[in-house]
């Protein structure tokens, strides 16, 4: 069983929590530091709880003179860099995290952020990924590029380790992802089949289906973030800029509230709860009741009554009528309770 609740940074991660929202930067800085700080004010000014970037040696990854290759070649940062990234952010309290691959896995332990990322195209990796799960930290891991076999035979292999903080991100690693395309039917599947929490990394162009993946049940949702989505390579054709991040935000949050709670007993001790009340109907009877019968169909009614004290719960009420002798002798016009009845 993976935990059902724990932190990331300082915000919770449970079914019962709102989204931890996730601004992927990732390399849209495109090898400027100043240009990665700004977009780390304008992605945490935005909304983001929290600021991803992707840090990748192409030495160890690629082959040479592929587009990876390149791509990552031309936005890399050095690790003054990264190291002076973090601090600034320390600072001015934005939360910061990294994807990375093993060459830099020692490096990113030493700067002890508040959760890993597994990316798709490690997922496959599994000592690489059981290595991060020592680290007892937060583990994020997506599925770009895996079928649901794959997943199933990862999950039965992490749920062996101690680290229980494990989310798992439904993700399409098409750039952009089609609407036709998204699957977000994925997230709840893989929540109910591993009682894991799950996520959204989203691909796709706009900002529909990062809001509609939360009623999917998305715990985690990761957007790219750039300051410019016209600009060409990398990934800010997929991103979103600061203005439309900041509505994406909005609108989940809009339907975060929408979405609410299953449990009513929160609702019951909710003002709302005390105002509706007033239109709650009580069972009460309609003839007197003698000691050791059953009720009849024809032996109460609902009626709606101003006196709270006189309104009973309809489950725990209608079990008892169903089920029980009374336990007294009743007068008609008597508002029935669990106390009118024995015990089974």
């Amino acid at each position: 069983m993976f935990a059902q609740k724990y932190k990331i940074s300082k915000h919770t991660i449970s079914n019962n929590h709102r989204a931890l929202i996730i601004a992927e930067v990732g390399i849209n800085h495109e090898g400027s530091f100043s240009k990665c700080i700004k977009l780390i004010n304008q992605a945490n000014s935005a909304g983001a709880d929290l600021i991803k970037l992707q840090i990748i040696d192409p030495e160890s990854s690629y082959e040479p003179n592929t587009f990876s290759h390149k791509i990552f070649q031309k936005s890399k940062l050095t690790k003054e860099e990264i190291f002076n990234i973090y601090k600034i952010c320390k600072k001015r309290n934005i939360k910061i995290f990294s994807t990375f691959d093993k060459k830099n896995f020692s490096f990113f332990k030493k700067i002890n952020q508040p959760c890993y990322k597994i990316s798709s195209s490690l997922f496959y990796d599994y000592y690489y990924i059981k290595d991060v799960i020592k680290t007892n930290k937060p583990i994020i891991i997506s599925t770009g590029l895996t079928d649901i076999k794959d997943v199933d035979v990862l999950i039965n292999l992490i749920k062996k380790e101690k680290n229980k903080k494990i989310a798992l991100l439904h993700c399409i690693s098409l750039y952009p992802t089609k609407k036709n395309k998204l699957n977000l039917s994925r997230i709840n599947y893989f929540k109910s089949k591993h009682s894991i929490i799950t996520g959204f990394s989203d691909h796709s162009l706009g900002k529909e289906a990062a809001v509609a993946s939360i009623h999917h049940g998305a715990k985690i949702l990761e957007k790219h973030f750039t300051l410019d989505s016209k600009r060409s390579s990398y990934d800010h054709h997929i991103s979103l800029e600061p203005k439309n991040f900041k509505a994406m935000v909005k609108e989940i949050r809009k339907n975060e509230q929408m979405i609410g709670n299953y449990d009513y007993n929160i609702f019951n001790k909710s003002p709302d709860f005390r105002k509706m009340s007033k239109i709650i109907r009580s069972f009460k009877l309609t003839r007197d009741v003698k000691k050791n019968c059953y009720i009849k169909k024809n032996d109460f009614k609902l009626i709606r009554t101003k006196d709270s004290k006189k309104i009973s719960k309809f489950s725990k009420i209608i079990t008892k009528i169903v089920s029980n002798k009374i336990s007294k002798n009743l007068k008609k016009g008597t508002y029935l309770s669990q106390n009118d009845f024995k015990k089974k």
